[in-house]
């Protein structure tokens, strides 16, 4: 096996695209597989094993191989990197990776999303939706890797390399993908039976981009809260931060103050302005929004008859909050990004990341914007079409997945409805978009499922969401069983002790009439 595997010497003229091909060739033509190491040998002794792994196609570099046991199931954890290369920027990259190969396998691989602009290996756990149990726990063979730089928070600097750069929009995750299936086939000497990916916000951009340019790579795939097109939210926040700033007094350094333009009052008068208008709408008041799209609340209706007062808001105030909710438009009434819906995290400071209209809160990533005005057009032409770069990174045009759907393929999305990134009636749109333009004989709802978040924040939080939900037992379900998921079980510490049903769109969760209130199964999944 290991001449087999031995590593194939290739020189800077040989393409990526050969080294994938060859990878995927030697997977799928080798089903007879023997592992590197006796299966009947102890997973310890496995796992030494693959600190000398190579793989034929692939330049890898094993830089660890240990054997856990005291953190989760036992495992072997494999850290490394391939794609060895110098930049056109002079600087060294590489795909870093990390993939946990369990002691107990169960024929499944999951390839975990990225976060932010990567730059980072994070932990291979395989933790986005899957409840209390991550893929880990569960049997799957994990692998988590950078993207192809390193880099902290939002450091961009990578985006001077085409290949990192290219590597960022997407390709990387095909590449680490052949690269995980062949160690799986390698280190247990038999190919995954499954493969799967799940990722939130760029993860979430990750998924739906494998979905749309590498429909054959996964057999499921859950894409959360996905930063799909971060050029127009990007754009979309900072224009309502200018509109905050217009009506915020100068501060001791010249800068508008926003904490000044609410006061804790104004806010929390916001706040139950919403919940009064739209919390009954599913049929209990109970500090959340199921029915969302049905919310119609008015700004207006807290307008102080005459000056300022405590328990309304000035014409000012009130402008600020119907701009912030609603759709950013270009010079021509049309909408460059879509509005954002009406929920109960927009004044949330709890959170990692603040809510919407909490400009004033310092890790808002606007908190530094100090500008008095905001031209839409020239934003969008920055930030889009002078930027062809970002335009590939960005998932939001691409709506047909008629291979994804006709070769079996399953996605799950979800959003929480007070993300305060990327609106969530963005995935509605695309979602709709995907609907109409996938031409297969296959209706929409056999292989695509939509979950909209009621009080959920930027993949998680929210002080009114239940963001705790199991989405990848449902995946793997539909996947292996053809078992579609319907309503999907949430709880969160939100509401200690409260579950409700997450419901596929466009449908949502409407109390019967009686029964607990925090109990899911006193709910059912209603159409709008």
């Amino acid at each position: 096996m290991r001449r087999g595997l031995r590593r194939l010497r290739h020189g800077g003229g040989r393409s990526d695209m050969i080294r994938l091909v060859v990878a995927t060739a030697f997977v799928a033509l080798m089903p007879g597989l023997t592992p590197a190491v006796a299966a009947d040998s102890s997973p310890e002794a496995r796992c030494s094993a693959a600190k000398t792994l190579q793989l034929a196609g692939f330049d890898m570099k094993v830089a660890s191989a240990d054997h856990i046991k005291d953190k989760g199931p036992g495992h072997c954890l494999v850290s490394g990197s391939f794609e060895q290369r110098t930049g056109a920027d002079g600087k060294a990259y590489a795909i870093g990776f990390s993939i946990a190969l369990p002691d107990s396998w169960t024929g499944r691989f999951l390839v975990q999303g990225g976060g932010g602009l990567n730059g980072v290996v994070r932990p291979a756990l395989g933790d986005v939706a899957a409840g209390t149990q991550n893929g880990l726990s569960r049997g799957f063979a994990v692998i988590s890797h950078d993207s192809g730089h390193k880099g902290e928070a939002w450091d961009a600097s990578f985006r001077a390399d085409q290949i990192a750069t290219l590597n960022f929009a997407g390709w990387s995750v095909e590449k680490v993908t052949v690269l995980g299936k062949a160690l799986v086939a390698t280190y247990y000497g038999k190919v995954a039976d499954r493969s799967y990916f799940a990722g939130c916000s760029t993860g979430g951009r990750e998924a739906m981009a494998s979905a749309q340019r590498f429909p054959t790579l996964f057999d499921g795939i859950i894409s959360g809260a996905p930063a799909m097109r971060t050029s127009r939210s990007n754009m979309s926040l900072a224009a309502k931060n200018v509109a905050m700033n217009k009506i915020s007094p100068a501060g001791a350094d010249g800068a508008p103050d926003r904490t000044k333009a609410f006061s804790d009052g104004d806010r929390d008068l916001v706040l139950k302005g919403i919940l009064k208008s739209c919390d009954g709408l599913d049929g209990i008041e109970d500090g959340m929004i199921a029915n969302a799209a049905a919310c119609k609340f008015d700004p207006a209706s807290l307008l102080c008859p005459a000056g300022k007062a405590d328990g309304c808001l000035t014409k000012q105030q009130v402008d600020v909050v119907a701009e912030t909710f609603s759709p950013t438009l270009d010079a021509s009434g049309r909408p460059a990004y879509v509005a954002f819906p009406y929920d109960t995290g927009v004044m949330s400071t709890a959170d990692p990341i603040p809510g919407l209209m909490r400009f004033d809160d310092k890790r808002n990533r606007q908190f530094k914007n100090n500008a008095m005005s905001f031209d839409v057009d020239d934003a969008v032409q920055k930030a889009d079409i002078d930027d062809p770069q970002q335009r590939l990174i960005n998932a939001d045009q691409w709506t047909d997945l008629s291979s994804f759907a006709a070769r079996g393929s399953k996605i799950i999305f979800f959003h929480g409805v007070s993300d305060p990134w990327f609106s969530s009636n963005d995935t509605v749109d695309f979602f709709n978009r995907m609907s109409t333009a996938t031409k297969t004989s296959k209706r929409v709802e056999d292989w695509a499922k939509l979950y909209l978040v009621p009080g959920m924040a930027h993949c998680r939080g929210g002080p009114a969401g239940l963001d705790q939900f199991d989405m990848l037992t449902e995946l793997v379900d539909w996947v292996e069983k053809d078992e579609a998921p319907r309503s999907v079980e949430a709880s969160g510490k939100a509401f200690p002790g409260r579950t409700r049903p997450l419901c596929p769109y466009p449908s949502y969760a409407q109390y019967k009439g009686d029964g607990n209130i925090d109990s899911a199964a006193s709910f059912d999944c209603r159409n709008r």
